[in-house]
């Protein structure tokens, strides 16, 4: 689409329509304003992915016990990781590219809304949040309902995603994701004209849940306060992220290219084809053209077609 746009959705509407019948190496699409398609490139000039930084295995520090797989050696089950605790290399160059975990069932509070919300829920992400907080010195900072999941197993609450965490008071830490207050955020019950919504169901009448809330807010507010994680009992002291190569990167000065070293964390995967440097590939066939009885690997290779 050669127009501007007010907003990206109608680009990304237009290329969920498409996209599973382009090619792996279609790196631009061209639409008319209906949506239509009108024309690719698979220039190489026109690949804007990022490759970011993968450190090398042996530059990771990790807990005792935990093991190290290859992506070639991981079955895709439904788009999710098959084991659990696993740190994954890739096959390239052997540098860490994730971890697995365990996959639970139930959904996210996001997910099912629809669903009965139980007061010890309520009490068990109390207790996970103050061991967090307390005992351990770290701040989740997004405490909310797509990060909650329901363990149905054990009728349990669980939260997830840690990517915004951070060991109290260090320098990205956020007043404003304090977990107190994403807590109560998530259920929306400490605004004084809070009023129910008709398609929440809860375990117990409201009250009891707002009451949980003020409770603990107010025996957080009157106790010791953890302003350093190594005030914590029990902090974490997690090393530090493995120091950074430089990248050679062509800078423009007075319209001239030059090339300066630089540390980033990532670098334009064509620049790093045209450096002849190893690049990972993370294509995988569409999800919408597997058929029953077909298996591949993390790789996006086939054990066995249909």
């Amino acid at each position: 689409m050669d127009e501007e746009l007010e907003s990206e959705d109608p680009a990304i509407e237009y290329l969920q329509k498409h996209i599973d019948n382009l090619v792996p190496d279609v790196f631009k699409i061209r639409v008319s304003p209906q949506g239509v398609l009108t024309s690719n490139s698979t220039d190489q000039k026109d690949d804007n992915t990022l490759c970011p930084y993968r450190p090398p295995l042996e530059a990771t520090e990790r807990p005792d016990g935990i093991e190290v797989i290859p992506r070639s050696d991981l079955e895709e089950l439904d788009r999710l990781g098959s084991l659990v605790d696993l740190i994954i290399v890739d096959e390239l160059e052997g540098r860490c590219v994730g971890f697995t975990t365990e996959y639970i069932p139930g959904g996210t509070l996001e997910e099912k809304k629809s669903r009965t919300f139980k007061l010890k829920w309520l009490t068990q992400l109390i207790t996970v949040i103050d061991e967090l907080n307390l005992n351990l010195g770290i701040a989740h900072q997004d405490v909310a309902p797509r990060n909650l999941l329901i363990n149905e197993a054990t009728d349990s609450i669980m939260i997830f995603d840690f990517n915004f965490s951070i060991r109290s008071e260090e320098p990205s830490y956020s007043e404003a994701r304090n977990d107190i207050k994403g807590e109560q955020h998530v259920l929306e019950i400490e605004q004084k004209d809070w009023a129910q919504h008709p398609d929440v169901q809860l375990d117990r009448p409201v009250s009891e849940f707002r009451e949980v809330l003020r409770e603990w807010s107010k025996k957080r507010h009157a106790g010791k306060q953890i302003t350093a994680y190594k005030n914590a009992p029990n902090f974490i002291d997690w090393p530090d992220t493995p120091e950074l190569p430089s990248f050679e990167v062509v800078i423009y000065y007075g319209g001239k290219p030059t090339t300066e070293l630089q540390v980033r964390w990532s670098t334009e995967r064509k620049m790093r084809l045209e450096q002849s440097k190893t690049v990972l590939n993370w294509q995988r066939p569409p999800q919408s053209k597997l058929k029953p009885g077909d298996r591949i690997l993390e790789t996006g290779e086939f054990i066995t077609r249909a």
